[in-house]
């Protein structure tokens, strides 16, 4: 660790090119990172391919963003278990005899607590989030990720991790109406905005009930957390879908797109 002398002493790890992956349900994303800030590619989760095409993805994004070794360390995060092996023996390949990919679990985090039930059961994803706003935002968090699945993820000043809530994602909500139903459209929730509360025709209903909706269930389990907890959270926004509820939403600290990338690298730098 190289510490600098100033006004206001700050210490940081010297640089290295870091590769973490996140695989969620419908994507994976990518984080490239040669300091804090990383460069994110998105591929689909599925179909599942082989290693060597993993490793073939990787160089052309290296080649890509300029860098010219490749990484020195990775990390992987997952919710979807049965890609945990190719992608580990890709990144293996990737890393060689330096060092050992990282998979993240509540065994990674050894300064994290947990009081659940089950800390095992906490997906990865959760626990790279919330570790990624504890660090970064410090204080009492609460990491909301908006991706197929939407959640809502407490951790105290002290970095113990409460729990919290699961709920289907805007995408998964517009999936779900069109398919369980016989009469209800298909909704591309990605390039409107809902007209206001009240829709005038199916699909303006359809776009208030899931933005509204969603945004309207978040602000509640905080609000009710924080009753419970009798402390403040600082609300940080990441995920696929957070651009679309951000603004409805009634309260809103740090809409931070690549919180779970971040904490899967601060996570590392634990380890």
């Amino acid at each position: 660790m190289t510490c600098i002398d100033t006004p206001v002493s700050r210490c940081y790890i010297e640089t290295e090119m870091f590769l973490a992956i996140n695989i969620g349900n419908t994507s994976t994303y990518m984080g490239f990172f040669e300091g804090e800030e990383p460069f994110i590619h998105r591929i689909p989760t599925h179909p599942l391919k082989s290693a060597a095409e993993y490793i073939h993805e990787i160089e052309q994004q290296l080649e890509k963003y300029g860098f010219e070794e490749r990484p020195d360390a990775a990390a992987l995060c997952s919710v979807v278990p049965s890609h945990n092996d190719v992608f580990l023996e890709a990144l293996g390949l990737i890393l060689g005899k330096r060092k050992k990919p990282l998979l993240i679990s509540h065994l990674a985090v050894p300064e994290m607590k947990f009081d659940v039930e089950n800390p095992a059961g906490v997906g990865a994803d959760r626990i790279a989030a919330g570790f990624g706003a504890w660090k970064l935002y410090y204080g009492p968090v609460c990491a909301v990720d908006m991706g197929t699945a939407t959640t809502v993820n407490f951790v105290t000043a002290g970095g113990l991790f409460l729990g919290g809530s699961i709920l289907p994602g805007a995408g998964l909500m517009r999936d779900s109406l069109q398919s369980a139903t016989a009469g209800l459209p298909y909704v591309e929730i990605e390039r409107r905005a809902p007209s206001g509360a009240i829709g005038t025709n199916t699909t303006a209903a359809i776009l208030s009930g899931i933005i509204y909706g969603t945004a309207g269930a978040i602000s509640r389990i905080i609000e009710e957390a924080e009753l419970e907890r009798l402390m403040k959270f600082k609300v940080v926004l990441t995920g696929g879908c957070a651009g679309l509820v951000a603004p409805y939403l009634k309260r809103l600290d740090v809409h931070e797109p690549a919180l779970t990338l971040k904490g899967i690298r601060l996570i590392h730098l634990k380890a």
